[in-house]
């Protein structure tokens, strides 16, 4: 199919004569460098670099060289337009489509990098959702001196890394001497905070715990050591960054690997210059998106339950099921539920509201326990019994002959009844399936007879029908 562009009429002889075969092929070539450039307005920024690239032919040494030509050429102007704009402190990969970025190669990576100059223009760069990466694409960041932040968990703003699922495939061992050459340079170097993928954070983590070791953990633990070392040397003495590396009860394993003491957002150190009017901006520690922020940033609140922080409104949107309750509840703490209705309560009001079965796992809320006393969690109020257990487990214990309290077994007669209902029905089911099986036996067995007499199921058939017409 011919597009619109490929059949406007040329109004210059000239440049018809001068075109390529693969100007014909890709007819943008034909606008100019600033109709380019405010198309680009309208992309986002890594969009605007992926488009600069994507319309430069393979054989140009520059990026877009030949489409800025033309604009160069004009003696008028004094700075050539650019596509991708100029100003590229910031680079976040999460602007994107998600789908778009976890498509995108070590190769694009590079070439983005190349392009603007990454080592030299870089303060932070997010590589969020690009799945599909080694690390071998950011190698034009060695040695860069104006780095300061380097986000590779590959997710986006208060996205969980443990929602990643296949792990990626970005590799420890080609990474790490990119950072070794950036922080190698101590009094140069200004970065300030890294942010590494939970798969190496967490398998460093098992192996300093279990006190094992494989080559690779061992040389990103040794990173990490250098880089929390470095880090250490550089802050204020009581107020410094650091590496969370504690192992043990006073460590928890999704913060191992983490930086403390500095926000992600504005990457303000804490109690150094992070000032909330007369004081200093408080900073938390998200247990869902694993990533640490100052107040002046980020709201957060911990959960009702676990009492861990978390981003408000998007990393913990549950809250207690209690009306005069603000508690929120995480993910992980939300399976604290009852279990017939599935509201979730704080710790607090979960004692108030709910009862959980002694011999099981069965939690009901009193309500759901008052509408269905069949399978419901009760508390007998006997005055020498102290029993709180759901219907079936009663029956058990009653069965066993260890329930002695006369209420509890009134409580489990009904469910007796409800058991030989169960029972007379899997009974009749039962019956009804065996006189099934014994016709479908008769059935085969008549068939192999017939077989061997050379009778076809089309005689059968047809004698049946000869004997059932009238004579």
């Amino acid at each position: 199919m011919v597009s619109s562009l490929e059949r406007l009429p040329s109004r210059s002889k000239r440049r018809r004569v001068a075109a390529r075969d693969d100007d014909a092929a890709c007819p943008v070539y034909i606008l100019s460098g600033e109709i380019l450039k405010q198309v680009s307005t309208y992309l986002s920024p890594p969009s605007r670099i992926l488009f600069a690239i994507a319309i430069t032919r393979t054989n140009n040494i520059s990026p877009y060289e030949t489409i800025m030509a033309r604009s160069r050429s004009n003696k008028n102007q004094k700075s050539p337009p650019s596509i991708a704009g100029t100003d590229w402190a910031t680079l976040d990969f999460g602007l994107i489509e998600k789908d778009l970025a976890a498509k995108l190669s070590d190769n694009d990576i590079r070439d983005v990098l190349l392009h603007i100059d990454s080592a030299n223009k870089f303060k932070r760069l997010w590589l969020t959702n690009c799945t599909n990466i080694r690390g071998i694409g950011l190698r034009p960041l060695s040695g860069s001196t104006v780095i300061e932040q380097i986000d590779l968990s590959l997710v986006g703003k208060h996205c969980n890394p443990s929602n990643i699922m296949p792990e990626p495939p970005i590799s420890c061992d080609i990474v790490l001497p990119i950072l070794d050459s950036i922080i190698s340079n101590e009094t140069l170097c200004r970065l300030k905070y890294l942010n590494f993928p939970k798969g190496w954070r967490m398998r460093a983590y098992n192996t300093a715990k279990s006190g094992s070791s494989t080559e690779t953990q061992s040389i990103f633990q040794a990173f990490l050591a250098r880089y929390d070392q470095m880090l250490q040397n550089r802050g204020p003495t009581k107020n410094h960054s650091g590496i969370d590396l504690e192992i043990g009860i006073f460590g928890r394993h999704n913060s191992y690997g983490t930086q403390y003491n500095i926000c992600h957002q504005c990457t303000k150190l804490f109690r150094h210059d992070c000032p909330v009017g007369d004081d200093y901006a408080e900073h938390y520690f998200c247990s869902a998106c694993e990533r640490e922020y100052c107040e002046n940033c980020v709201t957060t609140t911990g959960c009702g339950i676990c009492s861990f922080g978390f981003c408000v409104g998007t990393c913990i949107t549950h809250s207690c099921a209690s009306p005069n309750c603000d508690e929120k509840v995480c993910d992980e703490c939300k399976q604290y539920w009852c279990d017939k209705c599935y509201r979730t309560w704080c710790d607090e009001c979960c004692s108030r509201n709910c009862l959980d079965c002694e011999w099981c796992t069965k939690r009901y809320c009193h309500e759901c326990s008052e509408n269905d006393e069949m399978n419901g969690v009760l508390r007998c109020d006997e005055y020498d019994c102290v029993n709180i257990a759901c219907s079936s487990c009663l029956l058990k214990r009653l069965q066993e002959g260890e329930l002695d309290c006369m209420k509890c077994i009134r409580k489990a007669t009904p469910l007796i009844k409800q058991l030989k209902d169960e029972n007379k029905e899997l009974k009749d089911e039962n019956e009804a399936l065996c006189q099934r099986i014994q016709n479908l036996e008769e059935s085969t067995r008549l068939l192999l007879m017939y077989n061997r007499m050379g009778i076809t199921s089309r005689d059968i058939g047809y004698r049946y029908r000869t004997r059932q017409e009238p004579n």
